[in-house]
């Protein structure tokens, strides 16, 4: 995939895939150059992209990203360490949701609360 192809199927901009490639989120095994000096994106990039997107969705900063996939991808981590820092994250996914179903009800009982006022 060119970039732009790569851009519309995640729904980022081509800027956007550039700075990653610059934060070191995409690097030279995702993508490889044709004749014509375009870079030809692999689907492991797509992922990787679609990765990034969620993550940053749901609040980790580019920089937690970066190095969980660096030890990640590098072995740094051990079968043990991987499980446990899933866990974790998970646990701190859960957490969010459950902030912002707190925040939802709230938002709701406020509109309900407009809504009696109105009438």
């Amino acid at each position: 995939m060119l970039i732009k192809e790569i851009a519309d199927r995640v729904g980022v901009s081509i800027d956007t895939i550039r700075f990653y490639e610059k934060q070191g989120l995409l690097d030279e095994t995702h993508f490889e150059r044709t004749a014509n000096g375009y870079r030809h994106y692999s689907e492991g990039a797509l992922q990787r992209l679609q990765l990034i997107k969620m993550g940053q969705l749901i609040g980790f900063t580019l920089s937690e990203m970066r190095e969980a996939i660096q030890a990640w991808e590098t072995d740094e981590l051990t079968p043990h360490e991987k499980e446990y820092y899933l866990c974790r994250k998970l646990e701190e996914i859960c957490q969010k949701i459950d902030a912002m179903n707190e925040m939802k009800a709230f938002l709701q009982i406020k509109i309900q609360e407009l809504h009696k006022q109105a009438t």
